[in-house]
């Protein structure tokens, strides 16, 4: 199976170049697209959304320009879709400073009914079917993005807060996503660079992306549930961010 990597970048191109070095290091035929934002205003789906339009292969690997793979991430990665189940895969993470668990097989990638809960857990050891990958290591089948619309631009930028959770839920409904430990990545969480910006702001965006998420793919009589869990939450950790919050619920 013919395999694209796209890796978005904003204001980290070295970084992406050197990702791009790596790559061709271990897999030296293997397609690379880089989508350098530099010149206009970021917007991380809508740049993984070109990416897909400009991939040539079946299955198109996304990773973030700050992260570190080894030989055999993209091998893994390709290796789950000879299950012709599987629609996509979430590789493992390994942040820089985090602390893996003695019992590393637990449960990984996984939303309860409300949306108000994530076990995330991508350090894990354990190959099983997960909700949604982690969003700096993941991969699709080209033909899957296609048909469910790509990424969601409508999610605000620049944060574009629960892209992948979004995607892999949307995607899981043709197959299952596979969570694949040897499919392994260190992120290293460049200093600098990406789409930072202060906190009032990171935590308004962050919910009216979470209000979008729980407009999508929350049914009542749950959503209402789920509806008033968040409420009290905004109100007890960031009261401004309410506002954002509804105006994600009734996004179009």
């Amino acid at each position: 199976m013919k395999t694209s990597v796209v890796i978005a970048t904003y204001g980290r191109l070295e970084l992406a170049k050197k990702l791009v070095g790596q790559i061709h290091t271990f897999n030296p035929d293997i397609e690379t697209i880089v989508i350098d934002q530099t010149k206009g205003s970021p917007n991380l789906c809508l740049a993984r959304n070109q990416g897909i339009k400009k991939a040539s292969g079946e299955i198109i690997i996304f990773f973030d320009d700050d992260v570190e793979i080894t030989k055999k991430t993209i091998p893994s990665h390709i290796a789950e879709y000879h299950d012709s189940q599987t629609v996509g895969v979430a590789g493992r993470v390994i942040n820089d400073g985090e602390n893996i668990p003695q019992n590393s097989k637990v449960k990984t990638g996984q939303m309860n009914n409300f949306g108000t809960f994530f076990v995330k857990n991508f350090w894990g050891t354990k190959k099983q079917t997960v909700n949604f990958p982690y969003g700096c290591n993941m991969s699709f089948r080209k033909v899957v993005l296609e048909k469910i619309g790509g990424f969601d631009v409508k999610l605000p930028p620049p944060l574009s807060s629960f892209e992948e959770i979004d995607t892999g839920l949307r995607a899981s409904k043709l197959g299952k996503i596979i969570f694949s430990p040897s499919a392994l990545v260190y992120h290293h969480r460049a200093p600098s660079g990406g789409t930072r910006m202060d906190d009032r702001r990171r935590k308004n965006l962050y919910y009216q992306s979470y209000g979008r998420l729980i407009k999508k793919h929350i049914r009542f009589p749950e959503k209402f549930l789920s509806v008033l869990i968040l409420i009290k939450r905004i109100l007890t950790e960031s009261p401004q961010s309410l506002e954002y919050f509804f105006r994600g619920i009734i996004s179009k």
